[in-house]
């Protein structure tokens, strides 16, 4: 069965740089991790997981690129590689939850699937014990994002209930990506996507998406490394953020993105502010559900000029964010309306990336509580930077989690080949000095 790309598929394309490196290539992944408590059949667990790639028909997709144009295949079902491993014995809870996270970065380091693989899921089992283990989900960025991984992880669970007879919910409607790719396409000639466009043609007119210098030439013909490097923003200051949200009529997120433009300001000297944010692109009805590349990028232009405090440029943030989500179109779409300068600006260079942000976004965790004998919990306080982890097509990426302990878990990713760590460090800390300085004092002028 063929069916048409969706937009991000042919966004992703474009960066196409054959089977070895690129989004085709094998560490263009996604992984994501459980501590899974309760009896484990290892034969089960096989099955389980053949039955989401049955489920999922994307998980059995890959892009022939050989053909114009360019379109989706879905394969049969295939078995789900797995392997199992045995943990270092451990016997406090602390211990085996910093073994569980060196484990799922060490699956995240050493992880290879590339997009002419069949299915597009992995899976690894860490097991300190019968009733105790981390299992790691490895899945190629082509056909999933942070919010599928979650659906397959809550799909898996039940599948492994139903095997072994126990009691279980049962599998929520959902529908195929391939249904998703085919609403895209015909969703382009609806007025409210023609009103879109204009939105975008005009709001982006005249600006440039604003890159940041690398540390020392880049070589585009070498393959990358990319790097994590994770921090924390204390709980203090993530209330204050939230106190701030609140006062705004607005979201955490808001204020976290508005401090990052005054950052990008800082850094650059530039005001008038084009970046791309990260958005779990579920708008439409029905596709919650759905696994796959739904998410979208979305270029917020925020203008610092005349700003007289955090106050004003966090209003006005808020403002471009909730225009921007009302106008919600593909990437591509919105590029494709632009004039050619977007994306050559006067920072843009063979020397300078495009930075994006996003806040992790899940649907609501359901395993914690059990089914049919597993609890699962997902490890999302990732604190343990890694200098070598799955890829992204380019860039940088900034990703910041509101943990449920009440502070900020946050990474960035990077090309190791571009920065050196230090200055990502320097970064991070001049970013979380600076949000701590403008939520002190938000009627203040803007520090300089």
């Amino acid at each position: 069965m063929t069916r048409p790309l969706s937009a991000n598929e042919e966004f992703l394309y474009a960066f196409d740089r054959g089977d070895e490196v690129g989004v085709f290539g094998p560490r263009m992944i996604v992984t994501a991790g459980w501590r899974v408590h309760g009896e484990l059949d290892l034969t089960a667990v096989q099955h389980a997981l053949d039955d989401v790639v049955a489920r999922h028909e994307v998980l059995r997709t890959a892009i022939v690129r050989d053909a114009d144009p360019p379109h989706a295949r879905v394969f049969p079902p295939r078995p789900v590689y797995v392997t199992v491993a045995d943990l270092p014995s451990a016997t406090g809870e602390g211990e085996r939850e910093r073994l569980a996270h060196e484990f799922l970065n060490e699956i995240d380091r050493t992880g290879r699937l590339a997009a002419t693989e069949t299915p597009l899921l992995k899976a690894a089992l860490g097991r300190f014990d019968d009733e105790d283990a981390v299992l790691v989900l490895v899945a190629n960025h082509l056909v999933t994002d942070g919010w599928s991984m979650h659906v397959l992880m809550r799909d898996f669970a039940i599948c492994y209930a139903q095997r072994r007879g126990l009691p279980a919910p049962e599998l929520p409607p959902m529908r195929q990506y391939g249904e998703y790719a085919v609403f895209q396409q015909q969703s382009v000639t609806t007025e409210r996507a023609a009103a879109a466009r204009e939105y975008w043609r005009t709001r982006l007119a005249g600006g440039h998406i604003l890159t940041l210098p690398t540390d020392r030439p880049r070589q585009l013909e070498v393959p990358p490394v990319y790097s994590v490097y994770r921090f924390l923003i204390d709980r203090e200051l993530a209330d204050a953020t939230t106190a701030f949200a609140k006062s705004l009529h607005g979201s955490p997120f808001m204020v976290l993105y508005a401090c990052f433009t005054l950052f990008l300001h800082r850094r650059t000297g530039v005001s008038d502010i084009i970046t791309p944010i990260i958005t779990a692109g579920r708008t439409e009805e029905g596709y919650d559900n759905t696994v796959g590349a739904l998410f979208n990028f979305l270029p917020i232009r925020t203008d610092l000029t005349g700003c007289k405090n955090f106050a004003d440029l966090a209003h006005r943030t808020r403002a471009a964010l909730f225009e921007a989500y009302s106008y919600d179109r593909p990437f591509t779409e919105i590029i494709a309306q632009s004039e050619p300068e977007l994306m050559s600006g006067p920072t843009a260079g063979v020397n300078s990336v495009v930075t994006a942000f996003q806040i992790s976004q899940a649907p609501p965790e359901t395993g914690a509580g059990g089914i049919g004998g597993l609890r699962y919990t997902a490890l999302r306080r990732r604190l343990i930077s890694s200098v070598d982890t799955g890829e992204i097509p380019d860039g940088n990426l900034w990703d910041l989690d509101l943990d449920p302990a009440g502070d900020i878990v946050g990474l960035v990713k990077f090309n190791s080949r571009d920065f050196d760590q230090q200055t990502i460090v320097t970064m991070v800390d001049e970013y979380r000095e600076l949000l701590h300085a403008v939520l002190k004092s938000p009627d203040a002028p803007l520090p300089e």
